[in-house]
């Protein structure tokens, strides 16, 4: 759908309203660093610049670090993924853990938009084509009292980056499985059998990006996409903030 002039100019104005009410909101807050404690930015550019990304060989499925010589790691050749490829940022090591932890359960909620820009960032490398963001969604009970889902907050400004539409009602979690830390990767995939249910008419034909925070065995995002594609998806793959080595 094609925008008149007045419906352009007013949401150019509406973009400005939201940068000039957070940049006074920030001259009277200054946000500080989650990771060195500097004031200025929620994550300033020199902590930015050491946070390690994913720059060695992966594998060309699941994206888990394998050697120079071994494009499929162990794990896929024993058992293919029904994603496309799963992807990630950053490697999970500090101060990752740490920022993650923050966003997660220390409401830090404002550390989703500059962890998104670092996705967005290292996109260029991983990408690959996509029709419909979608974040790993949290059980009902377990985002009532958390108060938000760190994932759609990354895939709200992720989409955002990328010009890509987002979708946060397109994939349900529909058992309140236990949390994955501490379980073996057998534990994992076990947990998750049948944790979600996608919504047909929001996936069907399309091909889904799937977003997480953090991949570790890939359980969650396998499940996830294993819903997807029996809603009628036409291809999943996923990206994450981070990978655990």
């Amino acid at each position: 759908m094609l925008l008149d002039n007045h419906q352009v100019s007013a949401n150019a104005w509406q973009v400005r309203a939201r940068h000039i009410k957070k940049a006074f909101f920030n001259l009277i807050f200054p946000p500080v660093c989650a990771s060195c404690g500097s004031v200025g930015a929620l994550l300033c550019h020199n902590c930015r610049t050491q946070i390690p990304r994913i720059n060695g060989k992966i594998c060309v499925h699941c994206g888990r670090l394998v050697a120079a010589a071994q494009p499929v790691c162990l794990a896929c050749q024993k058992q293919a993924i029904p994603l496309s490829q799963i992807r990630a940022a950053l490697l999970f090591t500090p101060p990752v853990p740490d920022l993650i932890h923050q966003l997660k359960y220390k409401g830090a909620f404002g550390l989703a938009e500059p962890l998104a820009e670092l996705m967005a960032d290292c996109w260029p490398r991983w990408q690959t084509a996509v029709d419909l963001i979608l974040p790993i969604p949290l059980h009902p009970n377990r985002q009532k009292r958390r108060g938000y889902n760190q994932s759609d907050l990354l895939v709200h400004h992720f989409a955002q980056q990328l010009g890509i539409p987002g979708d946060t009602a397109a994939l349900r979690r529909v058992r309140n499985t236990p949390p994955q830390v501490g379980l073996s990767a057998t534990e994992r995939a076990e947990n998750m059998v049948d944790a979600f249910r996608a919504e047909n008419g929001r996936v069907a034909g399309k091909r889904i990006l799937l977003v997480d925070d953090v991949c570790t065995t890939g359980a969650t995002l396998t499940e996830a996409a294993h819903a997807l594609l029996a809603a009628g998806a036409n291809s999943v793959s996923a990206y994450c903030l981070a990978r655990a080595t």
